[in-house]
């Protein structure tokens, strides 16, 4: 899978990780991130940003910083 900027590591949802993609170009289009699988989210982490992608019925339903 490619999306601009990310790595993404084994075991992140495709189509999520699409929605996030798209999030983060938007919000940070100049960061290099990566994502993760999390506890029933999607872990985004650059800089010293932690960014939990929390989904509800295919769509972002919350986003948590850290």
């Amino acid at each position: 899978m490619l999306i601009k900027n990310a790595t993404v590591r084994p075991g992140v949802n495709e189509f999520e990780a699409i929605q996030v993609g798209d999030y983060m170009e938007q919000h940070n289009p100049n960061a290099y991130y990566t994502m993760l699988p999390g506890n029933e989210c999607i872990w985004v982490y650059f800089g010293h940003m932690n960014l939990y992608f929390i989904f509800r019925e295919g769509k972002i339903a919350d986003v948590q910083v850290d």
